[in-house]
């Protein structure tokens, strides 16, 4: 369930960050109305509603607003049941063991930070391997992976529901790592030669489609496995999308 819940995380990386959103849709349609209806300060509207635009001028048709806990909660309670109440970063912190340990969070921890009396926690982040976290970080930057510092985080700890993973030490096999792949996502793509129109035409590509991702090229576009080799296919979001399987 541990690397389930990491998968889903490098899923949403880029979504933006909105305040009480738990996988909230935003659409070029609905996305001020919905901001308005979350965002009680004029500022912070204008500071999401300016994200949102950046990323439906790359080619976004919908997008999933978070806040730091609505981020972990919708995986934990609506997708998976562990949880049947939602909580907010101080509920989660209760959530886990070991939060005055003073070595570094490991894979699977969650670390926090706290108000000015350090009585409560305001903020919380999710460890996705020993060095890097994915956090909905703010409303400038959505959900971001983010390097952890040991100074930028007040405490950590281990999630119960993740506890006996987290601590099985034993000759268990580690599960497969997740690969990332590129998914076809609007209608018919072709793959060519060259990671640019005007080179060879090697095969057509339909919606739902998959391809392992190889590498990016300098242009943006994606080289990929064919099975019998490897080609180039546009990045256009309106077309193809990176995912994690």
């Amino acid at each position: 369930m541990l690397q389930e819940f990491i998968t889903y995380l490098h899923g949403q990386l880029q979504q933006p960050y909105l305040w009480g959103g738990q996988h909230t849709k935003l659409t070029p349609e609905n996305y001020k109305e919905v901001i308005a209806r979350k965002e009680s300060k004029e500022e912070d509207r204008r500071r999401v509603e300016s994200y949102c635009e950046k990323m439906f001028a790359k080619g976004y048709d919908t997008l999933w607003g978070y806040d730091c806990s609505g981020l972990g909660m919708f995986f934990l309670q609506n997708e998976k049941g562990i949880y049947s109440k939602d909580m907010n970063a101080d509920s989660m912190m209760h959530q886990c063991v070991d939060l005055d340990t003073p070595e570094p969070p490991e894979k699977g921890w969650w670390v926090f930070r706290l108000n000015d009396e350090k009585t409560k926690a305001t903020h919380i982040g999710y460890m996705v391997d020993d060095e890097y976290l994915i956090e909905a970080k703010g409303r400038d930057y959505g959900v971001s992976l983010t390097k952890w510092r040991e100074g930028a985080w007040a405490c950590w700890g281990i999630p119960k529901c993740f506890e006996e993973e987290i601590r099985w030490h034993g000759p268990e096999p580690k599960p497969p790592e997740p690969v990332q792949k590129v998914l076809v996502v609007g209608g018919s793509v072709r793959v060519r030669a060259g990671d640019n129109i005007n080179t060879k035409k090697l095969l057509t590509a339909h919606r739902g489609d998959t391809f392992p991702l190889i590498d990016i090229a300098p242009s943006g576009w994606y080289q990929i496995d064919i099975g019998d080799g490897w080609g180039y296919i546009t990045n256009k979001p309106r077309y193809t999308k990176l995912v994690i399987q």
